[in-house]
């Protein structure tokens, strides 16, 4: 509301010096968070998707890639990367890489050995490695790569290394997330949103780059008509560091959230989410269901295989299971296809979300198996 009322500019520190200092010590904080030096940079975006693209064309930049090598060079990701990723590197002009979808294990994660085959099977080709990208936190399971063997693989072959943690970035708070998100800190460059893992109001991401040099060099350009920006300023300005010269004052709806709050809820908060997410994977187990992956963050997958029955009819049961949830409007659940199954999710990121409403799902979830399986005339 105060942004909206006040309508304060904030991509030039000399037309917004306010908005510009919140900013940068916003993204000072953050980038500390994760274990970045103080040559780290970064920008607040409107969310994961532009920070990624930020990111990757930081990398396109720093590695040289040109028209000319753009065929021979190589991108390294997970077929469970976010489809964000796979829209950057399209729009950075990157999408006649050759991109290798490495091999993953039971729990949906990068194969640090087959990423490092992978790598000096391409070099031995006489191609040109020059970016990975892995996931702490997938979207469809919630898988965290293991960011520090990807981090030491890439250091050894040269390999800008990127994060897309948007959604898991701000587990680190815990004292869980801080030991399965260490080697965050190893990346060149990551995306976090802090409307994700903070609870906040949407259109706030940010991606940090480990060396400032780099976000600089991709996104900075000077006109005639900006003259008049240019001077003794005391802080970088976003302007500088992003696509946007128009930029509206993000920063504020992160700063006054945790000046009212401090840390503490929100990491009570997070804490929270990543019990429930454990307490719903053992539950749903007691009722029938098949699940995934044991959860690493506060994503849980599931679905109901009747007895005896085939693929096909257990998709159909499974989409009807989530329609009657739907239906009924009182929580909110999504699908998404593993393997060729179509598997049920529980997404557990709402500072809305209690134990109460987990109980409420698992018997929602019973009803409807019960309720489905005498329409559906199984024994």
């Amino acid at each position: 509301y105060l942004v909206d009322v006040t309508n304060r500019y904030a991509g030039v520190f000399f037309g917004g010096p306010g908005a510009v200092r919140m900013e940068n010590m916003l993204i000072r904080w953050m980038s500390k968070l994760v274990g970045y030096p103080v040559t780290a940079a970064g920008n607040l975006s409107s969310g994961g998707s532009l920070a990624n693209l930020m990111g990757i064309v930081c990398a396109r930049d720093a590695k040289k890639i040109k028209s000319k090598n753009i065929p021979r060079s190589v991108i390294y990701l997970s077929s469970q990367a976010h489809h964000s990723v796979d829209k950057a590197i399209r729009i950075a002009g990157l999408g006649e890489c050759v991109v290798r979808h490495i091999e993953l294990d039971e729990k949906f994660r990068i194969k640090s050995d087959a990423l490092e085959k992978q790598i000096q099977s391409d070099k031995k080709n006489k191609l040109n490695p020059f970016l990975v990208i892995a996931s702490a936190g997938t979207t469809d399971v919630g898988a965290i790569d293991p960011l520090t063997q990807i981090g030491s693989i890439s250091k050894k072959y040269n390999l800008w290394f990127h994060i897309d943690a948007a959604y898991g970035g701000f587990f680190i708070l815990t004292k869980e997330g801080k030991r399965k998100l260490a080697g965050m800190k190893l990346s060149d460059s990551l995306a976090i949103d802090p409307h994700k893992g903070l609870f906040l109001p949407y259109g706030l991401g940010v991606v940090l780059v480990k060396n400032q040099k780099h976000l600089h060099a991709s996104h900075y350009y000077m006109a005639n008509y900006m003259q008049d920006t240019v001077g003794d300023n005391e802080e970088q300005s976003p302007a500088e560091l992003s696509p946007e010269l128009t930029k509206h004052f993000r920063g504020m709806r992160l700063w006054l959230p945790l000046q009212l709050h401090g840390l503490k809820p929100f990491r009570a908060c997070l804490e929270e989410k990543l019990l429930l997410t454990k307490y719903f994977y053992e539950e749903i187990q007691k009722i029938g269901f098949e699940v995934g992956p044991e959860p690493e963050l506060s994503v849980a997958t599931y679905r109901y295989v009747p007895k005896g029955s085939s693929l096909k009819l257990q998709n159909e049961f499974n989409k009807r299971i989530i329609e009657e949830v739907m239906k009924d409007g009182r929580v909110f659940i999504s699908s998404t296809l593993l393997n060729g199954k179509f598997t049920l999710r529980f997404a557990c990121l709402s500072f809305r979300t209690r134990l109460s409403t987990v109980d409420l799902l698992l018997s929602m979830l019973k009803t409807s198996v019960v309720k489905l399986s005498k329409e559906f005339k199984l024994k």
